[in-house]
């Protein structure tokens, strides 16, 4: 009885497993085109979005996207980075 509860646990955990593989991916649809800037005194991530967001739509939209197409953790940037901002057709 043992080894078929043992044997009930570990088919479990395997099909969770195949579930948790079979996700389906949420990267972006094709490349991102983007430019390159270097960081300058007074820059910040919010202006850097707030320069590629169109009027009255979200600002935070972007800081996420600049944050994720440069693997950033924070927002802070240092005068002489250089940033990539994606650029919308």
């Amino acid at each position: 009885m043992r080894r078929f509860a043992v044997f009930l646990v570990v088919g479990a955990l395997t099909l969770a497993g195949v579930g948790w593989m079979a996700r389906s991916a949420s990267s972006a649809p094709g490349p991102q085109e983007v430019v390159t800037r270097t960081v300058r005194p007074g820059d910040n991530v919010w202006s850097f979005a707030t320069s590629i967001t169109p009027q009255g739509e979200d600002v935070t939209k972007n800081v996420d996207r600049i944050m994720q197409i440069n693997n950033m953790s924070s927002p802070n940037l240092r005068v002489g980075d250089r940033i990539l901002i994606p650029i919308d057709d």
